[in-house]
């Protein structure tokens, strides 16, 4: 069978050229950024840990001890953070042939399960002093809550405003056989997320710390003004609760990744909705959306079509990476009378 062979560049492939050639890998601009800020954070929590510590025991405050503990929690969440972001950029190789993308999810989770390990350290603790402990100092509670508040509501803005600025670089590749295959690979300007889905996984502990520091405040207060002792452990069950309800969010969205389910963004439907508008787009099947990791989705889909036209595949390309602003495309176009060897766990709209 004779194919006819097109090959077109809208820009500079990644990882394109012989290995000695490519320059090594390296964050974007936006990359850097979201970088740069999630190391600063983590040098300015590890650097307070010791004080707050130091401050809950001379306080005896378990609500102090517990955000404490957490911070410690953060220290590493945030190095593991760091370190994912580092494999996520990395070009893919013979075995890793997408990248190292799918390290954020999975360091999203160990991020999810650091988290329910400190709630149980925190609840264990809280149940203990509800026994009956002496009475904490809450002059020190005062004064080791507010610097915790400020230095933890500050790194939580500064990673929340990091997570809201992805990062966006463009490329395009495609091919066209005769007899219908057709392959575009894009990366355009992104949602927005780049790193998001590990960045929130740091980001939650820092919440998690805020909302202990401001636990930690009200607590005092209340002791100060004659209220029971128990008001510090029970403000440490509150902040539990709402760590908790952030790491199983966080945890749905990190399997949802792994499961490599379509991104709650990218309606299946919508894409077959572009796709049958088209002109000369035929039946769809062996459609697939998934995504590498927060702001890296992609798709890939069969089409059947009378035209010859090898161009064609790139238009759906384009088309869909414009429509939906995904990062990886794939299309294979089929004569209307070629029989598809896909295999049958393939998806068909409408079947």
């Amino acid at each position: 069978m004779d194919h006819v062979h097109t090959h077109d560049d809208a820009g500079p492939a990644r990882g394109g050229g012989p290995p000695s050639d490519r320059p090594p890998p390296s964050f974007t601009a936006s990359e850097t950024r979201q970088a740069k800020r999630l190391g600063i954070v983590l040098a300015v929590i590890a650097s307070f840990f010791v004080a707050e510590l130091t401050g809950a025991r001379i306080a005896r405050s378990d609500v102090l001890q517990a955000d404490a503990l957490h911070l410690l929690m953060d220290v590493l969440a945030l190095g593991m953070s760091l370190f994912a972001m580092r494999l996520a950029i990395r070009r893919p190789t013979a075995r890793f042939t997408y990248g190292l993308r799918r390290a954020e999810p999975v360091a999203a989770l160990v991020n999810c399960g650091l988290v329910l390990v400190a709630c149980v350290e925190i609840v264990r603790e809280a149940f203990e002093h509800m026994k009956g402990s002496e009475p904490p100092r809450a002059d020190v509670m005062l004064v080791v809550g507010s610097m915790a508040l400020v230095v933890n509501g500050l790194s939580a803005w500064v990673l929340h405003d990091a997570i809201h600025r992805g990062h966006g670089h463009g490329h395009g590749h495609g091919h066209g056989h005769g007899h219908g295959h057709g392959h575009g690979h894009g990366q355009t300007k992104g949602k927005g997320k780049g790193h998001a889905l590990n960045l929130r996984g740091a980001w939650l502990h820092l919440l998690g710390d805020t909302l202990g520091s401001v636990a930690a405040l009200v607590a005092a207060i209340v002791i100060r003004a004659g209220g029971p002792a128990q008001v510090d452990p029970i403000a440490s069950l509150a902040v539990v609760l709402i760590l908790l309800v952030g790491a199983i969010r966080l945890l749905r969205d990190a399997v949802v990744v792994l499961l490599e389910a379509a991104p709650a963004h990218l309606d299946v439907n919508e894409v077959v909705v572009v796709l049958k508008a088209i002109p000369d787009v035929g039946a769809i099947h062996d459609l697939h959306v998934w995504s590498l990791g927060a702001g890296h989705d992609a798709i890939t889909v069969h089409v059947r079509t009378p035209s010859t036209d090898a161009a064609l595949a790139r238009r759906i390309s384009d088309k869909l990476r414009q429509a939906f602003d995904v990062e990886y495309v794939t299309v294979q176009l089929e004569p209307e009378e070629a029989e598809c060897d896909a295999p049958r766990s393939r998806y068909i709209p409408g079947a």
